[in-house]
């Protein structure tokens, strides 16, 4: 039931009329159930009675259905539309959640599953709120608008029906509990296959170069066994509640239809109303035959939205608002000291990925970063060193607050790092990683990237920053300068030039500190000296960290540390 509510809850400002559309539906369509019976009454009694006035009435009431069947279509293309905004919205909350997620969401959550989350999974909600909550609900109303006209009708025939729809109700609620555990797994096995299906398609280099090609697609071919087998298994309760539904409404419409006759040939019902009965009876049963399948549908549906609103209840990061200082621009909330104390003051700092997760041993969890004291001075440029797993990466994750200092402090210009809204600090902070990632769209758009619309740069602040990147000189040969498209990734370019082009991006932001992540480590000689080259343009009048293996450039710092 709280799927069920949590499933509700999500329609936004739409909630209104969603339901206001969908119970004038159910209104409608029930309606017609109850005026079809009625039109068969009064046709019948006509014609037993000889009575043309009862036929007359059979006539209008036929004139009224005709008009409703013509108004019902309409009121399914409203909803279809509504729905339509309503997962339209969602979607773009889901994206703006993404942007905002915090690491820990990044490290624990494979990509495959995020986007089946925010794709699929999100898609999959148009179908449930146009169709398989109208399904289900449409057969509830049908079935007690039903029972309740027969009522008025006969109440011993309508004794027979609430038996058989509650005993249909029973199976339901037994049948389906089993059908949504089943639901479940097949959901878990779909993420499974979806990570595998990216793991292959992401190494796939390595995969035809080795001999593991055949191990990963048996591991494949396993977990799709599984999936299958327990789609197998969901179909077959599915199946199992459509055979239980379509006897037990055989059983009623039999049973209406014995005791109906009797009681015709005792003379206690007129034929029309024994007819009247059994056109509502046979609407019931097959109403209570569809009900299988609806619930079904529904349960596997709040099983994929259930995915979808734990991604929007998750813990994100405060919304954060990119600014400049080099374009006219006002940098909001930003309270940056003058050049006293020092830019960046680390003392007793420790820090493990796992020490916030409850359910591992502490005792037995390793250190990911232990420093006891480190002071950067404004303006200083500093390389630190030391060996794969030391903390140097983990040690600029914590600066740009990806993750929380809570053992420990860093002081960044003389002001407590948790002081600082994430706004504030990142707009303070310049990161170069060591391999930037480009987004699909022109080089101009990636130098610039991160600025709102209203806030673009124009092309002479791009250009310029391109050429104090050294990128300048590269994207002017290209066919369309900087207007070339980029394939996502960058994957078009050489990783020097992507390289330049995210130093040019940095340069964008004239932030006071700049952190930078091995920039040149994976490049080729040349590459790696036109990096260097910018970099010493870009590191002037700055304060500057660079995490490198390699002592190439140290030259171009005051100082070197090295991480144990």
């Amino acid at each position: 039931m709280r799927a069920l509510k949590r499933f509700l809850s999500y329609m936004g400002k739409y909630r209104f009329a969603y339901w206001f559309i969908l119970i004038t539906t159910l209104i409608m369509e029930s309606s017609l159930q109850i005026l079809y019976s009625y039109v068969t009454k009064k046709t019948l009694n006509a014609i037993e009675f000889q009575n043309m006035q009862l036929f007359r009435t059979a006539v209008v009431v036929c004139v009224v259905i005709v008009i409703l069947k013509c108004l019902f279509p309409y009121l399914r293309y409203f909803q279809i539309r509504l729905v339509r905004k309503m997962v339209y919205e969602l979607k773009l909350k889901l994206y703006e959640k993404l942007l905002n997620m915090n690491m820990y969401f990044f490290n624990d959550t494979h990509s495959a599953d995020a986007i089946k989350t925010l794709n699929w999974d999100a898609n999959s909600l148009k179908d449930s709120w146009f169709s398989h909550i109208y399904w289900v609900l449409g057969k509830i109303v049908i079935v007690v608008s039903s029972i309740i006209t027969m009522y008025f009708y006969n109440r011993m025939l309508t004794c027979i029906s609430l038996i058989i729809s509650a005993m249909t109700a029973f199976v339901s609620i037994k049948i389906n509990q089993s059908i949504k555990k089943y639901a479940k797994k097949v959901q878990k096995k779909s993420t499974k296959l979806s990570m595998l299906l990216s793991d292959i398609i992401s190494g796939f280099v390595t995969l035809k170069m080795n001999s593991g090609t055949k191990v990963v697609l048996n591991y494949f071919y396993e977990e799709n066994e599984a999936s299958s087998q327990s789609e197998k298994d969901r179909v077959k309760m599915e199946a199992l509640f459509e055979i239980v539904a379509f006897l037990l409404g055989i059983i009623g419409s039999f049973g209406t239809i014995i005791v109906g006759v009797w009681l015709v040939s005792e003379g206690r019902v007129d034929y029309g109303t024994l007819m009247a009965v059994v056109t509502l009876q046979m609407g019931v049963s097959n109403a209570m035959q569809r009900l299988g399948n609806s619930i079904a549908a529904l349960t596997t549906s709040l099983v994929r939205a259930g995915h979808v609103f734990d991604f929007m209840e998750s813990e994100m990061e405060e919304e954060i608002t990119w600014v400049t200082a080099g374009n006219g621009l006002e940098r909001k909330n930003i309270n940056i000291q003058n050049e006293r104390d020092k830019a960046i003051d680390i003392s007793n700092l420790h820090f493990s990925y796992n020490e916030n997760d409850e359910s591992r041993d502490k005792s037995k969890m390793r250190a990911q970063l232990n420093s006891k004291k480190m002071q950067i001075s404004v303006g200083e440029k500093v390389m630190i060193t030391g060996e794969s797993g030391c903390g140097k990466s983990t040690l600029l994750k914590l600066i740009q607050g990806f993750y929380p200092v809570e053992n420990g402090k860093i002081k960044i210009l003389g002001k407590d790092i948790n002081e600082y809204s994430l706004a504030e600090l990142r707009n303070v902070i310049t990161y170069v990683p060591q391999d930037s990632y480009l987004f699909e769209g022109t080089i101009a758009e990636n130098i610039a990237f991160g600025w709102n619309e209203e806030t673009a740069p124009v092309m002479d602040v791009i250009v310029s920053a391109a050429k104090e990147a050294h990128a300048d000189e590269f994207i002017k040969d290209l066919p369309k300068g900087y207007n070339t498209k980029v394939a996502a990734g960058g994957t078009n370019l050489s990783g020097g030039q992507r390289q330049r082009i995210s130093i040019a991006r940095a340069f964008m932001k004239e932030a006071p500190i700049v952190l930078m992540d091995e920039p040149s480590s994976a490049l080729d000689t040349y590459s790696e000296n036109a990096v260097l080259e910018a970099m010493s343009v870009f590191m002037k009048k700055k304060t500057v960290i660079m995490v490198s293996h390699r002592m190439t450039g140290a030259e171009k710092f005051n100082r070197v540390v090295r991480m144990d």
